[in-house]
């Protein structure tokens, strides 16, 4: 998709240029914006004005000395955030208005229609908007200017249309786009500063311990909240952020009570907001996974925010639980339609595709993700995890990813973690004993057993302690670490997956009557739910309960029904996993290795 907005800031005012970006690629308009889109050792001048030459309008994030009324002239052109230093607002659609409504409005076809000419130091650009009923020019005009200051010739061009664009709006139309979501500068400005920590989190999602920018940023909305305790929109983050730590970190009762708090207070100020629906519909699949209460709040919310990536990934959350799978891979493209550069997107569809064991489109969808978050080396190991590892067993070029991280990634947690995940695999005790020590206690990222759910980093020692011989002295603590993560179960009552690492815990004690009752009971909560992404892994953890407490009949009859369904057992894993170790010896162990091997 080419791009059709040139977005022009200032290098203090990249925040906010970003954040326009963002906004305006979500609503499917493609944006030109430095130095994101200059190329690698290209003159900056030329970039710009290649970027220039390839756009049909002109967005400037202004620092100082301009009229707000030329800001919100420009604001109608799209869905979009504007910035000066003595004002900040935000423009954004109703239920009656998306992207192509206001280019209706307007009467206006692809927007605006222009090109760039370059002759020597001076610069010619010719603009036109086009009434598309009538396949009419309303205005044209051109700009012969010299070349020396980029900018002034982009602000010119751009004043001049926003002031023709002026008199097309009615006041009702004006009133709708220029609604503020809050009349308080300084709490609209915390509002943004934790939306920023709220997406970088979102990406990153899978990388290591995100709690702190999640917690920050409800700190700032708390701030803005108090600033104005009318701000509609903060509340709908407050809930979003609550959630996420809810879900990550902190599945309690009262964090869960805090996020249904500020949508309840979102609720109470502007119920029919469509934002507030979107909030809505993510409490009800998030917490109740009442997926069909939350589709129909989801549907009222995208009738208002039509072009919302956000809105389309949401769905397709929901379609992938309910095993729609097929579904749900063709929404994260929609997504992406609208928001190109939505890493989240990607990310979501690599991993859909790899569990429904799409290998080879997993890593194309890898491939590109990695380009758009080039700062995330960690990346490159997922991808032969995820791709290849998961597939054939090869654990290669994930090692070599994994040694040709920066060394200043050393020390990371979630290194230690996968470094900690290739030395079970490799049966090396000592080296896994101490990369233990080296994490010093506090909880995993997910990795043990097959629950996603952190545990205790303790829970690897009881582990170890079945294929070593251990004294009573080593094992005297095991108790404690056990009641760690029973204390966790004991503050997340609905949490399948925490109950079902703490089955395979129990097992690993030899606890068997209590491991087999907690394994089955997670099992029967994902079925209650109809959860059918995560309910092949509580599946997982109920078979290795089995293998490790000599169940193993059911642990092999459990196994097969996992060898074809999304998201169930892979051949790397039950060919490398220590979980499946009792199970080696058994010629059923081999007859369904060789079901799962790959065929070509």
């Amino acid at each position: 998709m080419e791009p059709k907005v040139f977005i022009s800031h200032s290098t203090r005012d990249k925040a906010m240029a970003n954040a326009i970006c963002k906004t305006l690629e979500s609503a499917g308009i493609r944006c030109w914006i430095a130095p994101r889109d200059i190329e690698p050792g290209a003159d900056w001048t030329e970039g710009i004005m290649r970027g220039i030459t390839g756009c049909r309008a002109f967005v400037l994030v202004f620092a100082d000395g301009v009229q707000d009324e030329i800001l919100n002239d420009l604001a109608k052109i799209a869905q979009l955030t504007v910035v000066s230093r003595t004002s900040v607002m935000q423009y954004r659609a109703d239920e009656k208005r998306d992207v192509r409504q206001i280019a209706n409005a307007l009467g206006v076809s692809n927007l605006l229609e222009g090109t760039v000419r370059r002759a020597g130091n001076r610069v010619r650009v010719s603009t036109e908007l086009i009434d598309a009923r009538q396949d009419k020019t309303i205005w044209a005009d051109s700009f012969d200017r010299d070349l020396t200051d980029i900018f002034a010739i982009q602000s010119e061009v751009a004043e001049t249309i926003a002031y023709k664009l002026a008199a097309t709006l009615s006041p009702e139309e004006k009133g709708h786009i220029e609604k503020k979501p809050t009349e308080n500068l300084e709490a609209y400005d915390l509002y943004l500063q934790a939306n920023e920590l709220l997406v970088t989190a979102r990406v990153n999602l899978n990388f290591g311990d995100i709690s702190k920018p999640m917690l920050d940023a409800i700190a700032l909305l708390d701030r803005a909240l108090r600033l104005d305790p009318k701000f509609t929109l903060a509340y709908c983050a407050l809930a979003d952020a609550q959630g996420y730590v809810h879900l990550l970190y902190d599945p309690t009762e009262e964090r869960r009570a805090s996020a249904e708090a500020a949508l309840k207070s979102a609720q109470r100020l502007e119920p029919d907001l469509p934002e507030v629906q979107l909030a809505y519909a993510r409490n009800l699949y998030r917490f109740d996974r009442d997926f069909e209460r939350a589709r129909v709040h989801l549907a009222i919310a995208r009738q208002g925010l039509p072009n919302d990536a956000d809105a389309i990934i949401l769905e397709a959350y929901i379609d992938r639980r309910q095993g729609q799978f097929a579904k749900a891979i063709q929404e994260f493209n929609e997504a992406l339609t609208r928001d190109p550069r939505n890493s989240l997107a990607v990310e979501e569809l690599a991993d859909t595709l790899y569990r429904t064991r799409q290998f080879r489109a997993a890593g194309n969808a890898y491939d590109r993700l990695i380009e758009l978050r080039p700062d995330e080396p960690i990346l490159k190991l997922q991808k032969p995890l995820a791709v290849t590892w998961y597939a054939t067993g090869d654990d290669t070029a994930a090692r070599a990813a994994l040694a040709a991280l920066p060394a200043s990634m050393a020390g990371d947690r979630s290194v230690l973690i996968y470094r900690l995940a290739f030395a079970l695999i490799d049966r090396d005790w000592p080296q896994a004993e101490n990369l233990i020590e080296k994490l010093k206690g506090g909880d995993d990222d997910g990795f043990f057993a097959y629950g996603e759910a952190s545990v205790p980093v303790g829970c690897y020692s009881i582990l170890l302690a079945r294929f070593e011989q251990k004294s009573s002295d080593t094992t005297a603590g095991f108790a404690e670490i056990r009641e760690q993560l029973n204390r966790k179960v004991q503050n997340a009552p609905r949490s399948a997956f925490l109950l079902s690492q703490l089955a395979v815990v129990d097992a690993l004690l030899k606890n068997k009557e209590a491991a087999v009752a907690e394994a089955k009971h997670a099992v029967e909560l994902s079925r209650i739910a109809k959860d059918e992404l995560q309910g092949p892994l509580l599946e997982l953890n109920l078979a290795v309960v089995y293998t490790w407490t000599n169940e193993l009949d059911l642990a092999f009859e459990k196994l097969s029904s996992l060898t074809t369904v999304p998201n169930g057992i892979f051949y790397g894993q039950l060919k490398s996993d220590v979980y499946w170790e009792p199970l080696r010896h058994d010629p059923r162990y081999e007859q369904l290795l060789a079901q799962l091997a790959p065929k070509d």
